[in-house]
């Protein structure tokens, strides 16, 4: 996985596809990619419609990356969910799944033997649309190496850390502003995701609309504990999850010193040098060099 080029998105704005007037108007805003929904957000009776929508936006064309998030093969109608890209036109811009309640291999395994379908009828090159599993529940944070693993195609993991969603309900913990339920899930999804070599990681929805303060103090917990972006339910939410998760200007031009004057150095063969008073090595470099893949994924 690290060899391969990934977008690691800020942020990905939500849509329902029972809400055609929203799947237009999220293409408009500033969010780096959307996610236009089958699952939870779209009620029983209205998934046919949903997919309509959906198909009526893919054929106007897309703006923006969008992933698709589909039922979990375990508890609806994926396939029929899948149908909608398969018959689409043009897949331009659709860049993968969310496969939400993402419990085990099996579930990733079954979603990219799917999407291989998919693929082969559009003609595209096996592997170009990927998978962004959202844990969900305990079980699934259990497996979450096992769950990166599986396929070439899962491209970052995303948890699932809303305060009353499905993961909270199953941990049985309080969400509180210091989020001490979240911590633990959070570190052990990053750590799992980091040893299976993904570097996206994507933290779940924040559900108050009017609390603007406390959503800049989420990000900054799940950027301070690994997280590259976040999930947004709301446009509102973009600016302040965008200036939270984008690397600032000096930490742009402090990692392309770091990266320089170890380069030189390097050079000279010696593999620890000095930078702006730190001694700095290979993972320092590491690091420098995600700061700089950050940057250029915006």
């Amino acid at each position: 996985m690290d060899s391969q080029p990934i977008k690691m998105y800020r942020t990905l704005l939500f849509a329902p596809g029972s809400r055609p007037e929203l799947l237009s108007k999220a293409q408009l805003g500033d969010a780096d990619a959307m996610i236009f929904d089958l699952e939870d957000s779209v009620p029983l009776n209205a998934k046919d419609e949903a997919r309509k929508n959906i198909a009526h936006a893919l054929a106007a064309g897309l703006k923006k990356p969008m992933f698709l998030r589909i039922s979990n093969p375990r508890a609806g109608d994926f396939m029929a969910d899948l149908q909608v890209l398969a018959n689409a036109s043009s897949l331009v811009n659709v860049a993968g799944v969310v496969l939400p309640k993402a419990d085990d291999a099996d579930d990733i395994q079954a979603v990219a033997k799917a999407l291989k379908d998919v693929e082969s009828k559009h003609n595209m090159q096996e592997g170009t649309l990927s998978i962004l599993p959202l844990i969900e529940t305990c079980l699934g944070l259990r497996n979450g190496f096992d769950i990166a693993k599986a396929s070439t195609r899962v491209i970052g993991m995303a948890l699932a850390s809303a305060e009353q969603g499905d993961f909270m309900v199953d941990l049985g913990g309080r969400w509180t502003p210091r989020s001490l339920a979240l911590a633990y899930p959070r570190s052990k999804l990053v750590v799992d995701a980091r040893a299976a070599g993904v570097q996206w990681l994507v933290d779940g929805v924040f559900m108050n609309l009017k609390d603007t303060d406390m959503l800049r103090e989420e990000c900054l917990i799940a950027r301070e504990l690994g997280f590259v972006g976040k999930m947004a339910i709301h446009p509102t939410q973009v600016d302040v999850m965008h200036t939270v998760f984008s690397p600032s200007e000096l930490e742009v031009a402090y990692a392309r010193g770091l990266i320089a004057a170890f380069r030189d150095g390097e050079a000279r063969g010696v593999g620890a040098v000095k930078y702006e008073g730190m001694m700095v090595d290979y993972a320092n470099v590491r690091l420098a060099e995600r700061t700089l893949a950050l940057a250029g994924a915006l």
